[in-house]
């Protein structure tokens, strides 16, 4: 059963709480057309190349999905039109009918084809769905789906149904070489590797001040600190200084062994 992705619209808290997104990328694909027949082209998905474009702006996207042409889409859109307008040195917006059949593949994407309409969707400009809102919003609603660097990462990390070492470290920090070795070793493991991205994040960075009081760290940390963070964007192991790859499976272990078989814990 596919997870129904929308339900964390509207979670505070956390920042990582926000991470439970779970919008893995669908892959596409169409049957081959036998050779004396010249299959039609596939309509152009405006949303899709929105998303693209954006992506190279470096701008997020936000998107109004909409399922019809009732007078509360018309108010919703009007408010989403508003804020748009306000936000154009670091969105853009695309407004897209969810019946449309050429807009299948970004409504798959990021799984939206069951939630409430109308519907807006904040996406970073690496892909990580960042916020959403459902049925009904505010301006200053949408302006709050901007997100720091690290944290659109971590989003798409966790998204794409990764875990994430997360190491929390600079210049001033000790045991810097120690905690990465493990962290590196940990990598290389193939049992691992693939479903596991190392993020780095240097607690001066002030962009960084939300995401790290989330994180509970402390800006200031002298020593280096590593967090273990699992789908769908739980911190399950926190590592301060040394750390080592046997101290991170124990906790891998642990934290399966806590949800039970088939969590997403499990890789």
């Amino acid at each position: 059963m596919r997870t129904k992705r929308w339900r964390i619209i509207g979670v505070t808290g956390s920042v990582l709480a926000l991470v439970s997104l779970l919008a893995a990328a669908t892959a596409f694909s169409d049957p081959v057309a036998p050779a004396t027949v010249t299959a039609p082209a596939a309509p152009a998905s405006k949303g899709m190349t929105a998303l693209d474009a954006a992506a190279k702006a470096h701008k997020y996207l936000f998107v109004f999905f909409y399922a019809g042409q009732d007078a509360h889409t018309g108010d919703m859109n009007g408010v989403f039109q508003a804020a748009m307008a306000k936000m154009t040195d670091r969105a853009n917006g695309a407004a897209i009918n969810l019946a449309d059949p050429a807009e299948k593949p970004l409504v798959d994407k990021y799984g939206v084809s069951r939630a409430p309409m109308p519907f807006v969707l904040a996406i970073a400009p690496n892909g990580a769905a960042t916020r959403g809102f459902p049925t009904q919003w505010e301006e200053n609603q949408l302006q709050q789906a901007f997100v720091s660097p690290c944290t659109a990462k971590c989003m798409k990390v966790i998204q794409d149904r990764r875990m994430i070492l997360l190491c929390v470290q600079n210049g001033r920090t000790q045991s810097n070489a120690a905690a990465m070795q493990g962290v590196n070793e940990f990598k290389a493991d193939p049992q691992y590797a693939a479903g596991t991205e190392v993020v780095t994040l240097d607690p001066a960075d002030q962009a960084e001040t939300c995401f790290l009081q989330a994180l509970q760290v402390d800006p200031q940390t002298t020593t280096a600190v590593t967090l273990l963070v699992t789908p769908p964007g739980s911190p399950v192991a926190r590592f301060v200084g040394a750390v080592t790859k046997d101290e991170i499976i124990a906790k891998i272990k642990a934290a399966q062994a806590s949800c039970g078989p088939g969590c997403s814990c499990h890789h």
